[in-house]
């Protein structure tokens, strides 16, 4: 049991009266934060103690037959899982999840090092889809959040190797992503799952686009499909990922849409079929209107989800929409009091005033004006907030 696992449980016995609020301010007080963060202590120390081995073993590698290196690499294995394991059932979890971790670490090593020994010439991602399976094996049977990291990393990894070394994408890759990873995090309590996940879907799906030689405009499609995803995945905490990832994966295509559209557009290659896309979008819209119906909130990603790039000066009007929302988001963040919201807000603002800047103003207008332009807005929005704040406090007459 720890303070993170508490925290997220706690809310519902309340709500459910299993116990009081004094009780269980009383449960968490036993786990303080301090301990939780002394336990990583070991883990990393378990963490560098293996490394230090397999960097002995890596040193005296070549002078080693076959058979000896064969008999290291499964020792080596065999012994991190094994004492990793022990550890963990004996009360250790940090310092038996580090051992599991190195287990799974000297797994892949001992499948490169070996394809290296005898000359194997891989042609994909495979030794990428055992070793993150090896990962998500230890994940299923633990039901630890440090193997979901994990297992994603070793997921990304694989797809960008799959890219940079073959030019292509590992479809098993993304299905075990979709699968493996998706059925775990679908009704866990992990906002970071969603987070993830949207994360690894939207990369792959990009590196897929790029893969396949999909005109440019396809790429818009993505954040929509994991904002829709978000909202058919309702209030579980996974979808907190799905529903911000998008945005800034948006607020990323907007700006390169900023730069380049006008080279982009007179690329009969860069728009894409325009009927093929309106299925598409549409069939997305659809399915979107039918969870948000009336919710402004979350109707204001769209703005960033038009297909502004069919027209002429989609550059800019990317530009405005990306101002637009920027100010929606800080309304947003202010009326329902949650910071973060309005804070991301002002960020989008501020880096929206820089990719103007830069596309509009860079050649022409003063440094310092710039810099007077986007601090007097800010100011003013910072100002019209304070007044409004101080209305609400008398009642709003």
């Amino acid at each position: 049991m720890s303070r993170k696992w508490l925290e997220q449980e706690g809310p519902d016995w309340i709500e459910k009266q299993i116990i009081t609020r004094e009780q269980y301010d009383e449960i968490l007080n036993l786990y303080p934060v301090h301990q939780r963060r002394m336990q990583l202590l070991p883990m990393l120390a378990s963490v560098l103690v293996g490394l230090s081995l397999l960097t002995f073993v890596a040193s005296n590698w070549d002078g080693m037959s076959h058979m000896v290196r064969l008999i290291i690499l499964f020792l080596t294995m065999t012994g991190f899982y094994t004492f990793g394991y022990s550890f963990y059932q004996k009360g250790h979890f940090w310092v038996g999840q580090g051992l599991l971790a190195l287990g799974v670490v000297s797994f892949g090593a001992s499948m490169v090092l070996i394809g290296q020994m005898y000359h194997l010439i891989a042609y994909d991602a495979r030794l990428f889809v055992f070793w993150s399976l090896a990962a998500i094996g230890l994940l299923y049977l633990l039901r630890r959040t440090f193997f979901f990291y994990l297992a994603s990393v070793l997921l990304l990894a694989g797809q960008i190797y799959a890219m940079i070394s073959f030019g292509q994408v590992s479809y098993l890759l993304i299905v075990i992503t979709l699968v493996a990873l998706g059925f775990y995090a679908y009704d866990k309590k992990q906002y970071s799952y969603g987070w993830i996940l949207a994360f690894l879907i939207g990369l792959q799906s990009l590196f897929l686009c790029v893969n396949q030689n999909l005109a440019m405009g396809w790429v818009g499609i993505i954040p929509i499909a994991l904002y829709v995803a978000g909202l058919w995945l309702g209030d579980r905490p996974v979808a907190r990922g799905f529903k911000v990832v998008p945005i800034s994966f948006s607020f990323g295509f907007a700006t390169f849409m900023v730069f380049f559209h006008e080279y982009g557009y007179k690329d009969v290659d860069f728009l894409p079929n325009l009927i093929s896309f309106a299925v598409v979008y549409l069939i997305l819209l659809g399915l979107a209107m039918w969870k948000m119906k009336r919710d402004f909130s979350r109707w204001s990603p769209f703005l960033l989800f038009l297909p502004l790039f069919y027209f002429a000066y989609g550059g800019l009007l990317y530009l405005i929409f990306m101002f637009l929302y920027s100010g929606i988001l800080i309304y947003l963040g202010d009326q329902e009091r949650q910071s973060w919201k309005a804070n991301l807000g002002v960020f989008l603002f501020l880096v929206s005033s820089i990719v103007g800047y830069f596309q509009l103003a860079w050649d022409f207008l003063d440094k310092s004006i710039f810099f007077l332009v986007g601090g007097v807005l800010l100011f003013s929005i910072h100002l019209a907030l304070r007044k409004r704040n101080r209305w609400l406090a008398k009642g709003g007459e």
